[in-house]
């Protein structure tokens, strides 16, 4: 069986999808980074102390089912797009302009977010005081710039 947009299940790193199952999704690509985001925007979108993010390539990213997209500049002056679902409110994936043909997934809206480590965390300048940076992580207190290639 494949699922949409032609990927077989040999081919597929991860699943994922919303709290309710209306928007789903398949990446085909194992994350080129993962980390941990501690930005007030991060926070206000998570309702926590931080977010964890993956970024996977754009062209190994397939969605199944509408989302809704908000748009706003972040603290390092990028454009940043966060998509969710239109009916549970789910935070999903983004798109920095930063971070042009990549997309940035919620890994906690992976079906087993554990298979994804965190290599860093970003922004930890912004860290609240009752949320805990992982001291093995390679933390910055700022957004650091995009590796080469990317």
């Amino acid at each position: 069986m494949k699922p949409k947009g032609g990927h077989s299940d040999s081919n597929v790193k991860h699943k994922g999808g919303c709290l309710c199952g209306t928007v789903r999704y398949t990446i085909s690509a194992a994350p080129t980074m993962a980390g941990h985001c501690y930005c007030l925007s991060c926070q206000k979108l998570s309702g926590a102390g931080h977010m964890f993010h993956a970024m996977v390539p754009e062209n190994a990213f397939h969605v199944d089912g509408e989302t809704r997209g908000f748009s706003w500049t972040a603290d390092s002056g990028n454009t940043v797009v966060t998509n969710f679902c239109p009916t549970c409110g789910s935070p999903l994936f983004g798109r920095s302009s930063g971070f042009p043909g990549m997309v940035t997934v919620r890994v906690a809206s992976l079906d087993d977010p554990s298979l994804v480590e965190a290599q860093m965390a970003v922004y930890a300048k912004r860290k609240q005081p009752w949320d805990h940076l992982d001291p093995k992580l390679l933390a910055f207190p700022a957004m650091p710039p995009a590796p080469e290639g990317q």
